[in-house]
């Protein structure tokens, strides 16, 4: 039992001390976060939608501006959109990276004709959102001054050639540690 201790100390050792100096792979994720007050630009002629709204949100990118999670939310619309959709009509998601911070998230529900389209864009310090109501028109909001932090984070993952490396060389040193000790 003591020789088996030693050799998992010594092996989660080993493993700490390869990962801690080998190189990594890894890519930056952009967390951009944003709220404020939408103010009404334009609104169908059979709908009546409120004048303003609160909103807030995020869209988590990865260098290659794939998108990895979202979430948007207009209070006075009550609509609670984000990526963990549980619902049968699963929108299609477009997702596109203008500059370094400008971007545009389509969120479409399908091709019927009452099925919504909601589109969210920044450009600079303005947020706009799109409410395409199919037949019935489209409701336009714009916030002009929104609050928006940015977020990069590095992510770091191993090697997968360093991996398999200290893995072959802790089995390498168990084998010859059992040669050992059974000999």
């Amino acid at each position: 039992m003591q020789t088996l201790m030693r050799s998992i100390t010594i092996g989660i050792l080993s493993l700490g001390i390869v990962f801690g100096v080998s190189p990594v792979l890894g890519s930056t994720l952009t967390r951009q976060e944003f709220s404020g007050n939408f103010i009404l630009i334009n609104s169908p002629i059979l709908e009546t939608f409120p004048q303003s709204s609160e909103y807030s949100g995020f869209v988590t990118y990865d260098e290659s501006n794939r998108l990895l999670d979202w979430a948007v939310n207009v209070e006075q619309l009550s609509l609670a959109l984000n990526s963990n959709f549980m619902t049968l009509d699963r929108p299609e998601i477009n997702f596109a990276l203008f500059s370094e911070s400008d971007w545009e998230l389509k969120i479409d529900f399908g091709i019927a004709f009452d099925a919504p389209q909601y589109t969210l864009a920044r450009d600079g310090t303005e947020i706009n959102f799109v409410a395409n109501l199919g037949l019935a028109g489209a409701a336009v909001y714009s916030d002009p001054a929104s609050n928006i932090s940015v977020t990069n984070t590095k992510t770091s993952v191993p090697e997968p050639a360093t991996v398999f490396a200290s893995l072959a060389f802790l089995s390498i040193i168990m084998i010859l540690k059992r040669k050992l000790i059974s000999s």
